[in-house]
């Protein structure tokens, strides 16, 4: 089976049988993304420029996988960066050979980008899920617009909010991450609050936060170099944004909250509405007692 090293999927797909459908990320092919290591991977390893790959390659793979590791694959993932901006019709044939040779299958899923959902009809999304593609992830960063400016995002928080109502609509689940002090000391109070409204807006079916880890050479090392960006390097303000963002969410849909990423300093999780007293509490908690915290060369993106 083919991989474009380095391998990045959510770690919740962790126990998914991995497939190489398209390689690097439509995004950072056009330089969008400051902060992001694919920016990075796009100049440093030739596998990972964007590509979407043969369908025929993908159904190979999946047919390899099939003799590799049996009839008994539950989930599936499909890398890179963002699947989902394969020709809908492509992916269709892909899914149907997901479904073909792994027919025990109860979850196929893939990043996106917001235009990849946005590109296509409602009728092609239903279509995507009734062939078995039901989750799909979704980088939202920020709620706030002048954070996606400043990071070149190039994409609004309207339309971010649009393609996961849009997903939702089709019957896929969605999974949406934040990013913890990407906005830095400048942005942090409006970053924390606009992003709990507009995961407010959203509702997906699991949000997740992540904690801002630099990359090197990236766009944002480059501006921290310039004095163009001040991180916000304190653990208890990095909770503390966490912290207003879960004040800032209001909703009458479950969603699962997750802050147990491996870039995080203190692992949250629950589901809102229900939990939201007791995260913040426990966010609380450590705030105030610093040992409670991971070790700072344990985080890892």
């Amino acid at each position: 089976m083919f991989y474009a090293e380095p391998v990045y999927r959510p770690p919740s797909e962790h126990a998914s049988l991995l497939v190489q459908a398209t390689t690097g990320c439509s995004s950072a092919a056009v330089g969008r993304c400051h902060f992001c290591n694919s920016n990075v991977f796009k100049k440093r390893y030739t596998q990972k420029k964007f590509g979407v790959r043969k369908t025929s390659e993908i159904i190979a793979d999946l047919r390899e996988a099939r003799n590799l590791y049996g009839g008994g694959v539950e989930k599936i993932f499909l890398l890179d960066s963002n699947a989902m901006v394969m020709k809908t019709n492509d992916l269709l044939d892909v899914l149907k050979a997901c479904n073909d040779y792994h027919p025990k299958l109860t979850q196929i899923s893939c990043y996106a980008c917001c235009e990849d959902i946005l590109r296509k009809s409602i009728d092609e999304l239903q279509a995507l899920y009734s062939s078995g593609l039901n989750l799909v992830y979704l980088g939202l960063e920020s709620g706030d617009q002048a954070v996606l400016d400043l990071m070149n995002k190039g994409v609004s928080v309207e339309k971010q909010v649009e393609a996961i109502l849009k997903a939702k609509s089709s019957g896929m689940r969605t999974s949406v991450s934040v990013i913890l002090g990407l906005g830095g000391q400048k942005h942090s109070s409006n970053h924390a609050v606009n992003t709990g409204k507009a995961l407010s807006a959203m509702a997906p079916t699991y949000a997740a936060a992540l904690t801002l880890m630099v990359v090197p050479d990236t766009m944002l090392d480059h501006m921290i170099r310039d004095n163009l960006f001040d991180p916000v390097d304190s653990a208890a303000d990095l909770l503390g944004e966490a912290r207003t963002i879960l004040d800032n969410i209001t909703t009458n849909e479950p969603v699962v909250f997750r802050a147990n990423h491996a870039s995080n300093y203190f692992a949250i999780a629950g589901t809102l509405p229900y939990d939201t007293e007791r995260m913040m509490s426990s966010i609380e908690e450590a705030i105030q007692d610093a040992a409670l915290l991971g070790v700072e060369e344990y985080r890892r993106l």
